[in-house]
């Protein structure tokens, strides 16, 4: 029969569940912040994504002669 009085001592696992608590939550906090600042990168990246262009010009286009124009192209004062 067991005795009634005789106490067993658990602490040892109530302290490991509230340390692999403990480890859990600050694991789920550190994913949560994570992705959260994951996504506002991704939103910034996104809506900055042409800014590199804003600084480019535009290329001259190039004039295209025809071959009876390329005499007034090599001596312009002759024509």
């Amino acid at each position: 029969m067991k005795n009634p009085f005789k106490n067993d001592d658990h602490s040892g696992l109530i302290i490991g569940a509230i340390v692999a608590g403990a480890l859990a939550a600050g694991a789920g906090i550190w994913f949560y912040l994570r992705g959260r600042r994951m996504a506002e990168a991704e939103a910034y990246r996104l809506e900055h994504a042409g800014d590199y262009l804003a600084g480019k010009k535009k290329k001259k286009k190039k004039s295209k002669t025809d071959v009876s124009e390329l005499a007034g192209v090599v001596h312009p004062q002759q024509l």
